[in-house]
């Protein structure tokens, strides 16, 4: 049976070193600061999402600047070599998820922030068993942010985690799996 579920993947920290909603925001300092200031501004008023959707309209990820963590890559494509459906899901906005999506071909569909709801810790709970109807799930990722998620999980497998974040999880009471971090 665990072999049949359904395994969502975190991005930032877990499959790339980096998180696409900073080095978006970053360029956006560079390119407009005071377009920056203006969406700051108005993010007061109307949230994270909508911020994570200005930054990333004009921002091309640099594919082939990013830090792919080369286990966690390969554990995902022996998971797909399984007929395990594999999907992409992060709290960047949803422009630069689909971007990673397009340039890794490893998944079988991505989602990330996008109009009023931030793809991030409970939400991603939310999303999966609300709006996709999934209730039985493995999730990979590498964050306290990502407690939440693990659990609804059966197993928590983790990446790149925190000497913290490590103690935490050995704490629980499920199935863990550790996907050595190697980033190049």
């Amino acid at each position: 049976m665990d072999e049949n579920r359904i395994l969502f993947a975190d991005l930032d920290g877990t499959i790339i070193r980096e998180d696409l909603s900073n080095l978006a925001f970053i360029n956006c300092l560079k390119k407009n600061p005071f377009k920056l200031l203006y969406y700051l501004f108005i993010f007061l008023f109307r949230g994270k999402p909508y911020l994570k959707e200005k930054i990333s309209k004009e921002f091309i990820v640099p594919i082939n600047r990013l830090t792919f963590n080369k286990s966690v890559i390969k554990y995902i494509r022996e998971v797909r070599n399984r007929h395990r459906v594999v999907y992409l899901i992060s709290g960047s906005h949803q422009i630069l998820v689909d971007q990673i999506h397009h340039n890794l071909k490893l998944f079988f569909e991505s989602f990330g922030t996008r109009e009023n709801f931030n793809m991030v810790g409970i939400n991603k709970v939310k999303f999966i068993k609300n709006e996709l109807k999934i209730i039985n799930f493995d999730y990979i990722g590498n964050s306290k942010k990502d407690l939440p998620i693990w659990r609804y999980c059966k197993k928590i497998i983790h990446t790149n985690a925190t000497s913290n974040l490590k103690k935490i999880i050995n704490k629980s009471n499920l199935d863990i799996i550790e996907v050595k971090e190697n980033f190049n």
